[in-house]
């Protein structure tokens, strides 16, 4: 009897033994299942931000190649759409007509137009190849010119650009054009190594409200005595140019002109004080 409960003990201690190993070795497996699982999702994750890195960078650096300017054929005709008073509602839109039309453009903003929700229209405009400048922060002929904040307004547009488009921005348009700057502006527009362009085309489009076929007539006929210069078209960013653009950009062509965008560092000057520097 005696034997007989001892043998049911020892039976009992290893059941109980063995269900206790079971236990912790499921346990173990468990975790290290877990552990497994974890190292995998870590290096998922990892290859995730890898590849969103990855194409940050190659979206940057192809704003900046999109950014410099192409040697221009000296027998190609070019001809540069400018854009002003931007952004706007339309900004987007303008820009996949454009890029519909397989052409660029150079869009000049007004500082205080700049909000959140411009700032990836923005960017985008630059990744499609255009190029942006200022148009000062308030477009106040007063307070530009009357009252010297010119060149403050300048600066304080060029770092709110930068800022947006990850490079620094030098490219300007004086608002009714540069015959209102005096000598200390000029002067300090070329220290500050901005670059000026103002027009040699107005299109004339606010006459020519809501009827932008009018528009495309005009500078058609405006183009026809181009022969030596290129062509500087002054536009704004509005709902009649966005529905121009089709029409504006198959004019542009027909007189034998390819549309380029306008960068700082581009070797033709156009500026109403005529100087070469500026």
């Amino acid at each position: 009897m005696k034997k007989n409960i001892i043998i049911i003990a020892s039976v009992l201690l290893v059941a109980a033994c063995l269900s206790i190993g079971g236990v912790l070795f499921f346990k173990q497996q468990k975790k290290e299942q877990q552990a497994d699982k974890a190292e995998k999702q870590s290096l998922i994750v990892k290859k995730e931000k890898e590849a969103v890195k990855q194409e940050n960078l190659q979206k940057k650096e192809a704003q900046v190649e999109a950014s410099k300017s192409k040697p221009i054929d000296k027998n190609q005709k070019t001809a540069y759409l400018t854009i002003d008073d931007g952004p706007t509602k339309y900004l987007k839109q303008i820009v996949e007509a454009l890029k519909k039309e397989n052409v660029k453009a150079t869009f000049f903003f007004v500082g205080n137009n700049i909000n959140d929700e411009y700032k990836a229209d923005i960017k985008q405009a630059l990744q499609d190849g255009n190029s942006v400048g200022m148009h000062s922060m308030s477009h106040d002929a007063n307070k530009l010119y009357k009252q010297g904040q010119f060149i403050p307004e300048m600066e304080q547009e060029s770092k709110l650009l930068s800022d947006i488009v990850g490079k620094k921005v030098g490219l300007i348009r004086a608002p009714y054009g540069s015959t209102y700057l005096n000598n200390d502006q000029v002067q300090k527009a070329k220290a500050d190594k901005f670059r000026l362009l103002d027009w040699n085309i107005d299109s004339n489009d606010w006459k020519h409200k809501g009827k932008p076929q009018d528009t495309v007539s005009f500078v058609s006929q405006e183009l026809g005595g181009f022969h030596k210069i290129s062509p500087v078209i002054l536009v704004h960013e509005t709902k009649d140019t966005l529905d121009a653009i089709p029409a504006l950009v198959k004019a542009i062509r027909a007189k034998g002109f390819v549309l380029e965008p306008y960068f700082e560092d581009n070797d033709f000057h156009l500026n109403f004080k005529k100087d070469p520097d500026l």
